[in-house]
């Protein structure tokens, strides 16, 4: 199996182209705690949900949000989109977190990523590649990701977040990885006819409630580049989002089954999740 960093761009790929367990309500107070904490900590805003959209959540359904963002940089407005999805599971969540971080979720088969190294506290570094259909161009990046492990800490372990970011001078770091490693079955002129993604950045947010369901934030702010609309990105991610929350919960109940040290899992607080079989060393 291949070690795998589940970002909603690669998700995206199509554009490429379950069953709901029965939710016990947890209070609603609750859930707004976390989130403003999650939001002052972090400056993501997750926090300002409807009296509607808080209902379907305590119901067990999946919420979406999308957030319009606009910068300013050298006297050219810039938008961004950043899309949000929450849901309530009753299911644990470290079951829920080897689902979401361990696992080919089979949404991206255009998708070729390769590990590039380890970080401390369960970091890594992935090269990823999508295949786009024509007469679009292929996009490529490189991508840490991270635990916030001192939300973890600020929380008393109430609530976990893995991170991803772009990383930076991405182009000079490509052409060295192709000109001393093998990339899959990736040609070099492939990657060079790519397009560098000018923006890919969110997270995976766990956090266990008062009741014994976990809550499970997953955003992501993204730029595919080049003449991609963005409402085409918004429309699809809205559509994986949908069936990626779905998934976790469904294979949450044989995770730590299916888990073995190809998958080198990490906890919210950094520590490891010890493997019922070795056999590798790439982490999540």
């Amino acid at each position: 199996m291949r070690g795998r960093t589940l970002t909603l761009t690669a998700l995206l790929a199509p554009l490429v182209c379950v069953c709901a367990s029965a939710v016990a309500a947890p209070p609603a107070d609750e859930i707004q705690q976390l989130l403003d904490i999650y939001q002052r900590e972090t400056g993501v805003p997750v926090a300002t949900l409807s009296d509607d959209s808080m209902g379907k959540m305590i119901a067990g359904k999946t919420v979406y949000r999308k957030v319009t963002m606009t910068q300013s940089d050298n006297s050219r407005d810039s938008t961004t989109i950043r899309v949000l999805g929450y849901r309530v599971i009753a299911k644990p969540r470290e079951s829920l977190w080897l689902s979401a971080l361990a696992f080919d979720a089979g949404f991206s088969r255009r998708l070729t990523e390769h590990f590039v190294s380890i970080e401390s506290e369960g970091g890594a570094q992935w090269y990823q590649h999508v295949n786009m259909p024509w007469p679009l161009r292929d996009r490529h990046w490189l991508i840490a990701t991270s635990k916030n492990t001192s939300l973890t800490r600020l929380t008393e372990g109430k609530m976990w977040e893995h991170r991803w970011a772009l990383q930076e001078n991405a182009d000079a770091g490509i052409r060295e990885m192709f000109a001393k490693d093998t990339v899959g079955e990736l040609p070099a002129e492939m990657a060079d006819k790519a397009i560098l993604l000018p923006k890919n950045n969110g997270a995976w947010v766990m956090a266990t409630m008062g009741d014994g369901t976990t809550l499970v934030v997953v955003h992501a702010t993204m730029d595919m580049g080049g003449i991609i609309p963005d409402s085409l990105v918004a429309r699809q991610t809205r559509k994986q989002l949908l069936q990626m929350l779905s998934k976790i919960e469904a294979d949450s109940d044989t995770a730590f089954d299916r888990y073995t040290s190809d998958y080198l899992i990490y906890r919210g607080d950094g520590s490891l999740i010890p493997p019922r079989k070795l056999s590798g060393r790439t982490t999540q």
